[in-house]
Protein backbone atom coordinates (compact mmCIF):
# COMPACT_ATOMS: atom_id res chain seq x y z
CA UNK A 1 0.00 0.00 0.00
CA UNK A 2 1.21 3.51 -0.77
CA UNK A 3 0.93 4.61 2.84
CA UNK A 4 3.23 1.83 4.04
CA UNK A 5 6.07 2.58 1.65
CA UNK A 6 9.37 3.60 3.28
CA UNK A 7 10.43 7.23 2.81
CA UNK A 8 12.93 8.10 0.12
CA UNK A 9 14.87 10.54 2.28
CA UNK A 10 15.76 10.02 5.93
CA UNK A 11 15.92 13.27 7.91
CA UNK A 12 18.96 14.11 10.01
CA UNK A 13 18.56 12.78 13.52
CA UNK A 14 17.29 9.43 12.24
CA UNK A 15 18.86 6.44 14.00
CA UNK A 16 20.96 4.21 11.74
CA UNK A 17 23.19 1.19 12.37
CA UNK A 18 26.32 -0.30 10.83
CA UNK A 19 26.76 -4.06 11.13
CA UNK A 20 30.48 -4.81 11.28
CA UNK A 21 32.64 -1.91 12.49
CA UNK A 22 36.05 -2.79 11.14
CA UNK A 23 38.07 -1.61 8.18
CA UNK A 24 34.96 -0.69 6.15
CA UNK A 25 32.27 -0.20 8.77
CA UNK A 26 34.02 2.13 11.23
CA UNK A 27 34.85 4.94 8.76
CA UNK A 28 31.31 4.64 7.39
CA UNK A 29 29.79 4.80 10.88
CA UNK A 30 31.76 7.93 11.78
CA UNK A 31 30.83 9.59 8.49
CA UNK A 32 27.15 8.92 9.19
CA UNK A 33 27.34 10.11 12.79
CA UNK A 34 29.23 13.21 11.68
CA UNK A 35 26.48 13.95 9.15
CA UNK A 36 23.86 14.09 11.89
CA UNK A 37 22.63 10.49 12.02
CA UNK A 38 22.90 8.92 15.50
CA UNK A 39 24.76 5.73 14.66
CA UNK A 40 25.00 2.37 16.40
CA UNK A 41 27.96 0.20 15.51
CA UNK A 42 26.93 -3.41 15.99
CA UNK A 43 29.58 -6.10 15.95
CA UNK A 44 29.31 -9.72 17.08
CA UNK A 45 32.92 -9.66 18.28
CA UNK A 46 33.00 -8.47 21.94
CA UNK A 47 36.75 -7.79 21.80
CA UNK A 48 36.30 -5.49 18.82
CA UNK A 49 33.49 -3.57 20.52
CA UNK A 50 35.50 -3.23 23.74
CA UNK A 51 38.41 -1.86 21.72
CA UNK A 52 36.17 0.78 20.18
CA UNK A 53 34.56 1.66 23.49
CA UNK A 54 38.04 2.39 24.83
CA UNK A 55 38.74 4.74 21.91
CA UNK A 56 41.04 2.44 19.94
CA UNK A 57 40.08 2.58 16.23
CA UNK A 58 42.18 -0.38 15.10
CA UNK A 59 41.92 0.74 11.46
CA UNK A 60 44.26 2.92 9.42
CA UNK A 61 41.68 5.42 8.17
CA UNK A 62 40.28 6.51 11.56
CA UNK A 63 42.25 8.51 14.13
CA UNK A 64 41.81 8.07 17.89
CA UNK A 65 40.72 11.72 18.07
CA UNK A 66 37.95 11.20 15.52
CA UNK A 67 36.68 8.11 17.30
CA UNK A 68 37.00 9.74 20.73
CA UNK A 69 35.02 12.78 19.61
CA UNK A 70 32.17 10.64 18.25
CA UNK A 71 32.08 8.54 21.42
CA UNK A 72 32.12 11.60 23.68
CA UNK A 73 29.24 13.25 21.80
CA UNK A 74 27.18 10.05 21.85
CA UNK A 75 26.70 10.26 18.09
CA UNK A 76 28.38 6.85 17.68
CA UNK A 77 27.77 3.96 20.06
CA UNK A 78 29.54 0.61 19.52
CA UNK A 79 27.62 -2.38 20.85
CA UNK A 80 27.27 -6.16 20.85
CA UNK A 81 23.49 -5.85 21.33
CA UNK A 82 21.65 -6.55 18.04
CA UNK A 83 18.44 -5.03 19.42
CA UNK A 84 19.73 -1.63 18.26
CA UNK A 85 18.72 -2.76 14.78
CA UNK A 86 15.06 -2.75 15.81
CA UNK A 87 14.89 1.05 15.88
CA UNK A 88 17.26 1.71 12.99
CA UNK A 89 15.75 3.23 9.86
CA UNK A 90 18.83 2.37 7.83
CA UNK A 91 21.15 -0.63 8.33
CA UNK A 92 24.50 -0.94 6.57
CA UNK A 93 26.14 -4.37 6.32
CA UNK A 94 29.93 -4.06 6.24
CA UNK A 95 31.28 -7.43 7.37
CA UNK A 96 34.35 -9.19 5.93
CA UNK A 97 34.00 -11.45 2.89
CA UNK A 98 37.42 -13.15 2.80
CA UNK A 99 38.67 -16.29 1.15
CA UNK A 100 38.30 -19.52 3.08
CA UNK A 101 40.99 -22.07 3.85
CA UNK A 102 40.19 -23.66 0.48
CA UNK A 103 40.99 -20.39 -1.31
CA UNK A 104 37.35 -19.89 -2.34
CA UNK A 105 34.85 -17.16 -1.35
CA UNK A 106 33.75 -17.33 2.28
CA UNK A 107 30.43 -15.55 2.85
CA UNK A 108 29.75 -17.05 6.29
CA UNK A 109 30.10 -13.72 8.13
CA UNK A 110 27.78 -12.09 5.59
CA UNK A 111 25.19 -14.84 5.93
CA UNK A 112 25.29 -14.50 9.73
CA UNK A 113 24.91 -10.72 9.48
CA UNK A 114 21.91 -10.99 7.16
CA UNK A 115 20.23 -13.47 9.51
CA UNK A 116 20.74 -11.03 12.41
CA UNK A 117 19.33 -8.14 10.41
CA UNK A 118 16.33 -10.21 9.31
CA UNK A 119 15.64 -11.17 12.94
CA UNK A 120 15.71 -7.61 14.28
CA UNK A 121 15.00 -5.02 11.56
CA UNK A 122 11.62 -3.33 11.40
CA UNK A 123 9.48 -2.68 8.35
CA UNK A 124 10.26 0.42 6.38
CA UNK A 125 13.99 0.01 6.90
CA UNK A 126 16.62 0.77 4.25
CA UNK A 127 19.21 -2.05 4.12
CA UNK A 128 22.49 -1.50 2.29
CA UNK A 129 25.18 -4.03 1.47
CA UNK A 130 28.70 -2.52 1.51
CA UNK A 131 30.57 -5.83 1.75
CA UNK A 132 32.15 -7.00 -1.50
CA UNK A 133 30.81 -10.24 -2.94
CA UNK A 134 29.97 -12.02 -6.18
CA UNK A 135 27.27 -10.71 -8.57
CA UNK A 136 23.83 -11.76 -7.37
CA UNK A 137 24.67 -11.66 -3.66
CA UNK A 138 22.19 -8.88 -2.89
CA UNK A 139 19.35 -10.52 -4.82
CA UNK A 140 20.01 -14.19 -4.09
CA UNK A 141 21.63 -14.25 -0.66
CA UNK A 142 20.17 -11.20 1.11
CA UNK A 143 16.74 -10.75 -0.47
CA UNK A 144 15.12 -14.13 0.35
CA UNK A 145 15.90 -13.87 4.08
CA UNK A 146 14.93 -10.22 4.29
CA UNK A 147 11.73 -10.62 2.28
CA UNK A 148 10.66 -13.54 4.44
CA UNK A 149 10.98 -11.38 7.55
CA UNK A 150 10.06 -7.91 6.29
CA UNK A 151 7.73 -8.27 3.31
CA UNK A 152 7.87 -6.77 -0.17
CA UNK A 153 11.13 -5.15 -1.31
CA UNK A 154 10.65 -1.59 -2.49
CA UNK A 155 7.40 -1.32 -0.53
CA UNK A 156 7.82 -2.80 2.97
CA UNK A 157 11.59 -2.35 3.04
CA UNK A 158 14.33 -1.03 0.77
CA UNK A 159 17.45 -2.87 -0.35
CA UNK A 160 20.55 -1.68 -2.23
CA UNK A 161 24.16 -2.58 -2.87
CA UNK A 162 26.74 0.19 -2.40
CA UNK A 163 30.20 -1.45 -2.60
CA UNK A 164 32.83 0.01 -0.30
CA UNK A 165 35.68 2.09 -1.69
CA UNK A 166 38.59 2.86 0.63
CA UNK A 167 42.21 3.73 -0.06
CA UNK A 168 44.06 3.44 3.28
CA UNK A 169 47.29 5.00 2.02
CA UNK A 170 45.49 8.02 0.61
CA UNK A 171 44.41 11.18 2.38
CA UNK A 172 41.03 10.99 0.68
CA UNK A 173 38.11 11.06 3.07
CA UNK A 174 34.94 9.07 2.50
CA UNK A 175 33.28 12.23 1.21
CA UNK A 176 35.77 12.59 -1.64
CA UNK A 177 35.40 9.08 -3.07
CA UNK A 178 32.50 8.60 -5.54
CA UNK A 179 30.14 5.73 -4.76
CA UNK A 180 28.07 3.35 -6.88
CA UNK A 181 24.42 2.82 -5.91
CA UNK A 182 22.63 -0.31 -7.09
CA UNK A 183 19.06 -0.45 -5.81
CA UNK A 184 16.87 -3.53 -6.04
CA UNK A 185 14.13 -1.23 -7.36
CA UNK A 186 14.24 2.41 -8.51
CA UNK A 187 12.78 3.44 -5.16
CA UNK A 188 15.51 1.51 -3.34
CA UNK A 189 18.19 3.17 -5.43
CA UNK A 190 16.73 6.63 -4.87
CA UNK A 191 16.60 6.15 -1.11
CA UNK A 192 20.18 4.86 -0.92
CA UNK A 193 21.40 7.70 -3.13
CA UNK A 194 19.65 10.29 -0.99
CA UNK A 195 21.27 8.95 2.17
CA UNK A 196 24.76 8.61 0.69
CA UNK A 197 24.51 12.12 -0.71
CA UNK A 198 24.73 13.34 2.88
CA UNK A 199 28.18 11.73 3.36
CA UNK A 200 29.76 11.65 -0.12
CA UNK A 201 30.06 14.32 -2.79
CA UNK A 202 29.27 12.11 -5.77
CA UNK A 203 26.88 9.18 -6.24
CA UNK A 204 26.39 7.16 -9.42
CA UNK A 205 23.13 5.23 -9.52
CA UNK A 206 23.34 2.09 -11.66
CA UNK A 207 20.52 -0.08 -12.93
CA UNK A 208 20.78 -2.99 -10.47
CA UNK A 209 22.68 -4.44 -7.50
CA UNK A 210 24.35 -6.87 -9.90
CA UNK A 211 25.87 -3.98 -11.86
CA UNK A 212 27.27 -2.44 -8.68
CA UNK A 213 28.61 -5.82 -7.51
CA UNK A 214 30.19 -6.54 -10.89
CA UNK A 215 31.74 -3.08 -11.14
CA UNK A 216 33.40 -3.46 -7.74
CA UNK A 217 34.97 -6.77 -8.76
CA UNK A 218 36.12 -5.28 -12.07
CA UNK A 219 37.85 -2.38 -10.29
CA UNK A 220 40.11 -4.65 -8.28
CA UNK A 221 40.48 -7.36 -10.92
CA UNK A 222 41.79 -4.63 -13.26
CA UNK A 223 44.52 -3.88 -10.73
CA UNK A 224 45.30 -7.55 -10.12
CA UNK A 225 45.72 -8.24 -13.84
CA UNK A 226 47.93 -5.22 -14.47
CA UNK A 227 50.13 -5.90 -11.46
CA UNK A 228 50.61 -9.45 -12.74
CA UNK A 229 51.43 -8.11 -16.21
CA UNK A 230 54.10 -5.73 -14.97
CA UNK A 231 55.55 -8.40 -12.65
CA UNK A 232 56.12 -10.68 -15.63
CA UNK A 233 57.38 -7.70 -17.63
CA UNK A 234 59.93 -7.08 -14.85
CA UNK A 235 61.43 -10.54 -15.39
CA UNK A 236 61.93 -9.82 -19.09
CA UNK A 237 63.49 -6.42 -18.40
CA UNK A 238 65.96 -8.03 -15.99
CA UNK A 239 66.85 -10.69 -18.54
CA UNK A 240 67.73 -8.14 -21.24
CA UNK A 241 69.22 -5.49 -18.95
CA UNK A 242 66.49 -2.86 -19.22
CA UNK A 243 65.56 -0.62 -16.28
CA UNK A 244 61.91 -1.60 -15.71
CA UNK A 245 61.08 1.78 -14.14
CA UNK A 246 62.53 3.67 -17.05
CA UNK A 247 60.46 1.53 -19.42
CA UNK A 248 57.29 2.15 -17.37
CA UNK A 249 57.96 5.90 -17.25
CA UNK A 250 58.57 5.92 -20.98
CA UNK A 251 55.27 4.15 -21.67
CA UNK A 252 53.48 6.56 -19.31
CA UNK A 253 54.40 9.51 -21.54
CA UNK A 254 51.59 8.32 -23.81
CA UNK A 255 48.62 10.52 -22.86
CA UNK A 256 45.97 7.91 -23.65
CA UNK A 257 45.46 4.17 -23.41
CA UNK A 258 48.07 3.49 -20.72
CA UNK A 259 48.17 3.51 -16.91
CA UNK A 260 51.38 2.74 -15.00
CA UNK A 261 51.59 -0.18 -12.55
CA UNK A 262 54.71 -1.28 -10.70
CA UNK A 263 56.31 -4.66 -9.93
CA UNK A 264 56.77 -6.11 -6.45
CA UNK A 265 56.56 -9.36 -4.51
CA UNK A 266 52.80 -9.85 -4.86
CA UNK A 267 49.50 -8.25 -3.95
CA UNK A 268 48.11 -7.69 -0.47
CA UNK A 269 45.38 -6.06 1.59
CA UNK A 270 41.72 -6.89 1.90
CA UNK A 271 40.71 -6.31 -1.73
CA UNK A 272 43.25 -6.95 -4.48
CA UNK A 273 44.11 -10.57 -3.56
CA UNK A 274 40.47 -11.42 -2.73
CA UNK A 275 37.97 -9.70 -5.01
CA UNK A 276 39.38 -11.13 -8.27
CA UNK A 277 38.92 -14.63 -6.83
CA UNK A 278 35.24 -13.86 -6.25
CA UNK A 279 34.91 -12.81 -9.89
CA UNK A 280 36.86 -15.79 -11.23
CA UNK A 281 34.87 -18.19 -9.05
CA UNK A 282 31.58 -16.65 -10.17
CA UNK A 283 32.61 -16.75 -13.83
CA UNK A 284 33.43 -20.46 -13.58
CA UNK A 285 30.14 -21.12 -11.78
CA UNK A 286 28.21 -19.85 -14.81
CA UNK A 287 30.44 -21.67 -17.30
CA UNK A 288 32.38 -18.61 -18.47
CA UNK A 289 35.90 -18.95 -17.02
CA UNK A 290 38.12 -15.85 -17.24
CA UNK A 291 41.47 -17.29 -18.28
CA UNK A 292 43.32 -13.96 -18.26
CA UNK A 293 42.14 -13.18 -14.72
CA UNK A 294 42.89 -16.70 -13.49
CA UNK A 295 46.40 -16.48 -14.88
CA UNK A 296 46.92 -13.08 -13.22
CA UNK A 297 45.79 -14.49 -9.88
CA UNK A 298 48.22 -17.36 -10.33
CA UNK A 299 51.09 -15.01 -11.21
CA UNK A 300 50.48 -12.79 -8.18
CA UNK A 301 50.10 -15.79 -5.88
CA UNK A 302 53.46 -17.18 -6.91
CA UNK A 303 55.35 -13.86 -6.70
CA UNK A 304 56.38 -14.36 -3.02
CA UNK A 305 57.97 -17.71 -3.94
CA UNK A 306 59.54 -16.06 -6.99
CA UNK A 307 60.97 -13.39 -4.67
CA UNK A 308 62.64 -16.04 -2.52
CA UNK A 309 64.00 -17.70 -5.65
CA UNK A 310 65.58 -14.34 -6.54
CA UNK A 311 67.03 -13.95 -3.05
CA UNK A 312 68.43 -17.48 -3.07
CA UNK A 313 69.98 -16.98 -6.52
CA UNK A 314 71.59 -13.70 -5.46
CA UNK A 315 73.06 -15.34 -2.36
CA UNK A 316 74.32 -18.28 -4.40
CA UNK A 317 76.08 -15.84 -6.74
CA UNK A 318 77.76 -14.34 -3.68
CA UNK A 319 78.85 -17.79 -2.48
CA UNK A 320 76.28 -18.01 0.35
CA UNK A 321 73.77 -20.82 0.93
CA UNK A 322 70.26 -19.79 1.99
CA UNK A 323 69.83 -22.42 4.76
CA UNK A 324 71.17 -20.85 7.94
CA UNK A 325 71.72 -17.45 6.32
CA UNK A 326 70.63 -14.43 8.42
CA UNK A 327 68.22 -12.37 6.31
CA UNK A 328 66.85 -8.96 7.31
CA UNK A 329 63.51 -7.97 5.77
CA UNK A 330 62.61 -4.28 5.58
CA UNK A 331 58.87 -3.53 5.48
CA UNK A 332 56.15 -6.10 6.12
CA UNK A 333 52.90 -4.20 5.54
CA UNK A 334 51.03 -4.77 2.31
CA UNK A 335 51.76 -1.25 1.06
CA UNK A 336 53.83 1.76 2.17
CA UNK A 337 52.58 4.13 4.87
CA UNK A 338 49.92 1.77 6.25
CA UNK A 339 50.06 -0.45 9.34
CA UNK A 340 47.97 -3.15 7.72
CA UNK A 341 49.57 -6.59 7.21
CA UNK A 342 46.43 -8.41 6.02
CA UNK A 343 47.28 -10.71 3.12
CA UNK A 344 50.67 -9.01 2.88
CA UNK A 345 52.90 -10.65 0.32
CA UNK A 346 55.83 -9.84 2.62
CA UNK A 347 54.53 -12.34 5.17
CA UNK A 348 54.47 -15.05 2.54
CA UNK A 349 58.05 -14.19 1.59
CA UNK A 350 59.11 -14.52 5.23
CA UNK A 351 57.29 -17.85 5.53
CA UNK A 352 59.00 -19.20 2.42
CA UNK A 353 62.42 -17.97 3.57
CA UNK A 354 61.92 -19.75 6.89
CA UNK A 355 60.71 -22.88 5.13
CA UNK A 356 63.97 -22.97 3.18
CA UNK A 357 66.00 -22.62 6.36
CA UNK A 358 66.87 -18.92 6.46
CA UNK A 359 67.07 -17.12 9.81
CA UNK A 360 64.73 -14.16 9.29
CA UNK A 361 64.45 -10.90 11.21
CA UNK A 362 62.59 -7.78 10.15
CA UNK A 363 62.30 -4.07 10.69
CA UNK A 364 59.12 -2.09 10.09
CA UNK A 365 58.48 1.21 11.91
CA UNK A 366 54.71 0.62 11.68
CA UNK A 367 54.60 -2.99 12.89
CA UNK A 368 56.32 -3.56 16.26
CA UNK A 369 55.27 -7.22 16.43
CA UNK A 370 54.38 -9.76 13.80
CA UNK A 371 52.84 -13.23 13.90
CA UNK A 372 54.05 -15.51 11.10
CA UNK A 373 52.83 -19.11 11.06
CA UNK A 374 52.26 -19.02 14.81
CA UNK A 375 55.71 -17.58 15.51
CA UNK A 376 55.87 -14.13 17.08
CA UNK A 377 58.61 -11.84 15.76
CA UNK A 378 59.58 -8.40 17.06
CA UNK A 379 60.77 -5.58 14.83
CA UNK A 380 64.52 -5.13 15.12
CA UNK A 381 65.38 -1.58 16.28
CA UNK A 382 66.61 0.63 13.47
CA UNK A 383 70.17 1.94 13.36
CA UNK A 384 72.88 2.50 10.78
CA UNK A 385 74.50 -0.85 11.53
CA UNK A 386 71.31 -2.87 11.13
CA UNK A 387 72.66 -4.63 8.05
CA UNK A 388 75.91 -5.76 9.64
CA UNK A 389 76.15 -9.49 10.19
CA UNK A 390 73.38 -10.18 7.67
CA UNK A 391 73.88 -12.28 4.57
CA UNK A 392 71.33 -10.08 2.83
CA UNK A 393 69.00 -7.16 3.48
CA UNK A 394 65.77 -7.35 1.47
CA UNK A 395 63.33 -4.46 0.97
CA UNK A 396 59.78 -5.78 0.55
CA UNK A 397 57.77 -2.66 1.45
CA UNK A 398 59.48 0.71 0.99
CA UNK A 399 58.27 3.05 3.76
CA UNK A 400 59.42 6.58 2.83
CA UNK A 401 60.28 7.33 6.47
CA UNK A 402 63.28 4.97 6.44
CA UNK A 403 66.72 6.02 5.23
CA UNK A 404 67.71 2.85 3.44
CA UNK A 405 71.09 4.24 2.40
CA UNK A 406 72.26 3.94 6.02
CA UNK A 407 71.60 0.20 6.00
CA UNK A 408 72.77 -0.39 2.45
CA UNK A 409 76.26 0.92 3.20
CA UNK A 410 77.07 -1.97 5.54
CA UNK A 411 75.04 -4.72 3.88
CA UNK A 412 77.04 -7.32 1.94
CA UNK A 413 74.00 -7.86 -0.29
CA UNK A 414 71.14 -5.37 -0.59
CA UNK A 415 68.10 -6.64 -2.50
CA UNK A 416 65.33 -4.24 -3.38
CA UNK A 417 62.11 -6.03 -4.39
CA UNK A 418 59.61 -3.31 -3.43
CA UNK A 419 57.56 -1.25 -5.90
CA UNK A 420 58.83 2.32 -6.35
CA UNK A 421 56.10 4.21 -8.25
CA UNK A 422 57.75 7.62 -7.72
CA UNK A 423 61.34 6.59 -8.45
CA UNK A 424 63.27 8.80 -10.85
CA UNK A 425 66.11 7.45 -13.01
CA UNK A 426 68.79 6.07 -10.67
CA UNK A 427 66.74 6.78 -7.54
CA UNK A 428 65.23 3.36 -6.90
CA UNK A 429 67.05 1.92 -3.92
CA UNK A 430 69.39 -0.22 -5.97
CA UNK A 431 68.90 1.09 -9.47
CA UNK A 432 65.34 0.21 -10.59
CA UNK A 433 64.47 -2.46 -8.08
CA UNK A 434 66.63 -5.24 -9.51
CA UNK A 435 68.64 -7.57 -7.32
CA UNK A 436 72.24 -6.49 -6.99
CA UNK A 437 75.05 -6.26 -4.42
CA UNK A 438 75.12 -3.03 -2.44
CA UNK A 439 78.82 -2.54 -3.06
CA UNK A 440 78.16 -2.13 -6.79
CA UNK A 441 75.98 0.90 -6.23
CA UNK A 442 77.82 2.81 -3.55
CA UNK A 443 75.98 4.70 -0.85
Amino acid sequence: MQGSEPPIRLPRGTHVSVVGVGYVGLPLALALSGAGYPTSGYDANPARVAELQHGIPGVETVTPDALGSALASGSFVPTIDPSVLCTSKAIFIAVPTPLGADGLPDTSALESAVATVADHAGRGVLIILESTSYPGTTRRLLLPKLASALGRPGEDFLLACVPERIDPASHQRIREIPRLIGGLTPRCGAAASALYSSIVAECHVVSSPETAEMAKLLENSFRNVNIALVSEFWRICERVGVDVYEAIRAAATKPFGFMPFYPGVGVGGECIPVDPVYLAWFARSIGEPMSVLEHAISVNNRMPVDAVDRIEAALRSAGVRLPGAPILVLGVTYKPNVRDTRNSAALRVITELQRRGAVVSYHDPLVPELLVDGQRLASTPFDAELGKGMSAVVVLTAHPSLDYTLIRADSPLFLDLAPHPHALPGQALNGAGMISPAREHGT
